[in-house]
């Protein structure tokens, strides 16, 4: 158990010091370029695709299904940037595993099951999740249940890595369990997980948008005063030298780097990326 705690935490707390980087002026917003309106790279397409580029380059919008149906699955490919320092390495992206969000409506309820793989290090990183929600805009999270645990490259379980936890909020107070251990957060917005915002600009995004929450990253870390606005249309390069045209969403707050949203005409969330791992849309069922 103690060796999974440090692998997740550890992994969820480099996200937290490259947000006080950017803050303080040491690693570039997603968003932002000069004052004189060029960059480095500005021929490599809109700053939002920016951490997903070479992907693209293979990279089919999917084309079947509606995201803003009651029920549905999506499905993406988790696409990780290779930063080429490495030796004898290109900078570029390599797909590093995948992700379902299963959404569905019934009861007075929305729930999401939610089951991710993420190979790093050798070693298949596995998130289960299972989440009540309000059947409100937000997708507020009412309870759930998450487990992690860690896959060797032969099939078997890392020893001693397995983790679940169990959590409730109510009226923006939380508590999350973990056997005898227990912690909390208290949160003056709707609360919402990373999983579940792709559902709300399905249904609610437009040029308007503009809502404040807190989130519960992978149902464990808080970050407080999320906002999410609406960040223009941009033209988005694909595979075979495609154009599509997708409104953009961007999200900033404590303790993140920008995050963008990118949805088609049809409102499907194609493209969700941020500065190490992306989600790229493969399917909706």
């Amino acid at each position: 158990m103690k060796t999974a705690r440090i692998d997740r935490r550890d992994f969820m707390k480099s996200s937290a010091i490259l947000a006080g980087l950017a803050a303080a002026g040491r690693l570039p917003l997603l968003g932002v370029e000069p004052e004189n309106g060029s960059s480095i790279d500005a021929a490599t397409g809109p700053a939002a695709v920016k951490p997903i580029r070479a992907h693209l380059t293979g990279f089919t919008p999917a084309s079947d299904g509606q995201a803003a149906r009651e029920n549905y699955t999506l499905t993406y490919d988790i696409v990780h940037w290779q930063d080429g320092l490495r030796k004898g390495t290109q900078r570029g992206n390599s797909v590093v595993g995948s992700l379902a969000i299963t959404r569905r409506r019934g009861n007075g309820r929305v729930q999401y099951d939610v089951e991710q793989h993420a190979r790093f290090g050798g070693v298949d990183n596995v998130i289960e999740a299972q989440i009540v929600c309000a059947p409100d805009d937000f997708n507020t999270l009412r309870s759930w249940q998450i487990r992690t645990y860690g896959v060797q490259l032969s099939g078997d379980q890392v020893p001693l890595s397995e983790i679940t936890e169990t959590g409730e909020n109510s009226a923006g107070q939380i508590q999350v369990k973990d056997g005898d251990h227990r912690y909390g957060f208290t949160a003056s917005h709707p609360v919402v997980s990373q999983w579940t915002v792709p559902d709300f600009l399905a249904r609610r995004g437009s040029p308007d948008t503009s809502v404040t929450f807190d989130l519960l990253q992978d149902l464990s870390l808080f970050k407080a005063n999320q906002t999410l606005i609406f960040d223009g249309t941009v033209e988005v390069t694909v595979k075979d030298g495609q154009t599509v045209q997708m409104d953009t969403y961007a999200q900033t707050g404590e303790g993140v780097l920008p995050v963008h949203y990118l949805l088609d005409e049809q409102r499907r969330p194609q493209l969700i990326t941020n500065s190490l791992v992306s989600w790229a849309l493969t399917d909706i069922s």
